[in-house]
């Protein structure tokens, strides 16, 4: 990977491969020229430097020489490349349409293929999606409130089929490294505020509302520098304080792109803590709108189960007991019941010993019980070759503890093989 100075870039520079922005963002596909608009916002906004996946270093050009089968060679016209991508690029969730669509035929003709699967294929084009968006509002500032809504709403549906695998996928430590680092994280914890609203019934166009301020609720912190989220030093007063900032920085987004109310104050919101404490109004819980609870929980459980520079991962069972000890009454008590509720007290994907001998995944909530949840036994298949599910109980299939880090490293290990 190569890095250029962005002061130093001209005007309809080329670059031989894909140019990313700061490590984390896809700025231009390859064989698209650098322009001075872009050069300025890039410099109206922070960033010193953009780098080339390519190793070899570009030429500053106007044009280059294509060659075709009958004619001779050409001009590259710059200005139509430039406007096929901009054509590509305003319906980003075309590609995910159709993502969703074949999985859904796929898992409806064969319902015993690998579902788990299946299913990441389709997270990992939301992800993608997700990273689009951002790009998007970095190179050309535009948020559009249709293509995300109804994006949205292609995921509400899609959880609503496949929570207990959507769950069950957890980032890697190789992931707090990763160019998805802030999509990653909007992106799990829309799904998690998803799994919540559809617990408690909420409204279907409030999900949608709830689900677009969830995906972008950390969009004001690409106006920051990258040090302050991507370090993994502890950060001074002064710069906790900025960082702190990106909760105004993402209301006033989508507040120039004309995104509704409700959808503005909840990602403004979404660090706000029922005791008062939370920034950036200090807001009681009684003031703080529906939205800006539930991301609020949604948000800090994703944040608890994620690696970051500066923290490991906790699992998920340490997250839930973490988020049920609420301690000093950070949040909303309805909506940490309807997290508990949907992902059980034993979160879906934990590995679980039982009490008869036998290692099994927590599967899928228990609506009668959060704390008996079903479970999948590692090892044992039923008839149909899938694996074997039963319902925890409180006498031989009793869950008696959660698999530790070194048992879980073993577990997987025999998994794989």
């Amino acid at each position: 990977m190569t890095s250029f100075s962005v002061a130093e870039l001209k005007d309809g520079q080329h670059f031989p491969g894909r140019v990313i922005l700061d490590k984390n963002f896809v700025l231009l596909d390859g064989n698209l020229s650098f322009s001075k608009t872009l050069q300025s916002r890039l410099v109206e906004w922070g960033f010193k430097e953009i780098h080339c996946e390519a190793e070899a270093p570009s030429t500053p050009i106007k044009s280059q020489p294509v060659s075709t089968d009958t004619s001779e060679p050409v001009d590259l016209d710059i200005d139509a490349l430039n406007q096929e991508y901009e054509n590509k690029t305003k319906t980003l969730n075309s590609a995910l349409k159709v993502s969703v669509a074949k999985a859904e035929q796929s898992i409806k003709s064969f319902p015993n293929k690998n579902r788990m699967e299946i299913v990441t294929g389709v997270y990992n084009d939301f992800l993608d999606y997700t990273q689009k968006v951002f790009t998007r509002y970095v190179t050309h500032q535009e948020l559009n409130i249709d293509d995300l809504s109804e994006s949205i709403s292609l995921l509400i549906d899609f959880v609503k089929e496949n929570k207990k695998y959507l769950l069950r996928i957890q980032p890697t430590e190789e992931h707090k490294l990763d160019k998805n680092f802030l999509t990653s994280h909007c992106l799990r914890s829309t799904i998690i505020a998803i799994v919540i609203a559809l617990q408690i019934k909420m409204p279907p166009a409030k999900i949608i509302e709830l689900g677009v301020a969830g995906l972008v609720h950390e969009i004001g912190q690409i106006k920051l520098p990258p040090q302050l989220y991507l370090t993994d030093k502890p950060l001074s007063p002064q710069a906790k304080n900025l960082l702190a900032t990106h909760t105004v920085l993402g209301f006033n987004i989508v507040k120039e792109a004309g995104f509704p109310l409700p959808i503005q104050v909840g990602i403004l919101e979404h660090h706000e803590r029922e005791n008062g404490q939370g920034y950036p109004r200090h807001l009681p819980g009684n003031k703080i709108s529906a939205y800006g609870k539930i991301l609020s929980v949604a948000c800090s459980y994703e944040a608890i189960t994620s690696p970051r520079h500066y923290k490991a991962a906790r699992s998920l069972y340490e997250a839930t007991i973490e988020m049920l000890m609420n301690k000093n009454k950070q949040y909303d008590d309805i909506v940490l019941r309807a997290l508990v509720s949907a992902v059980s007290l034993f979160p879906i994907g934990t590995y679980v010993y039982l009490a008869n001998g036998k290692i099994a995944q927590v599967s899928e909530s228990n609506p009668a019980d959060p704390r008996l949840p079903m479970v999948e036994l590692v090892g044992e298949k039923n008839e149909l070759g899938n694996p074997k599910t039963i319902i925890t109980d409180n006498d031989k299939y009793k869950i008696v503890r959660v698999l530790n880090k070194e048992e879980l490293k073993g577990v997987q290990a025999y998994i794989n093989n």
